[in-house]
């Protein structure tokens, strides 16, 4: 029994994680939570609301990593990062033809930025 509610919250996640069915996921689990008919009848004092709390919490918990994953993704500092190209990754050696440096080189070059700092009182 373990083995199938981690093999559906593994399912659900999955599905829930793919760009193309998220809206529909979420979707077919709010109007899961609000309808009458449940695995479990909401009619029953406690079992009733197990099934629905389960699926609440897989799918805010899920929902909150993908939102701080973008979040994290979307970082102040993303515009700082520095790009290597799958050749340059691939042959650390290889030589640019457009300015003749070596590919190497070009991965421990720095950024710099000029910034004007003013005091206001």
């Amino acid at each position: 029994m373990n083995a199938l509610l981690s093999t559906l919250a593994l399912a659900y996640r999955t599905i829930l994680r793919n760009p193309n069915y998220r809206g529909w996921v979420i979707l077919g689990s709010l109007i899961y939570l609000i309808s009458p008919l449940d695995v479990s009848p909401d009619i029953l004092p406690f079992l009733g609301q197990i099934d629905d709390l389960a699926l609440m919490a897989l799918l805010v918990s899920e929902l909150s990593k993908m939102l701080v994953e973008s979040v994290r993704d979307r970082s102040l500092f993303a515009g700082f990062r520095q790009s290597v190209s799958p050749t340059a990754a691939a042959n650390p050696t290889a030589t640019d033809t457009t300015s003749g440096r070596t590919a190497a080189s070009d991965v421990h070059e720095t950024q710099t930025i000029d910034v004007k700092a003013t005091i206001v009182d």
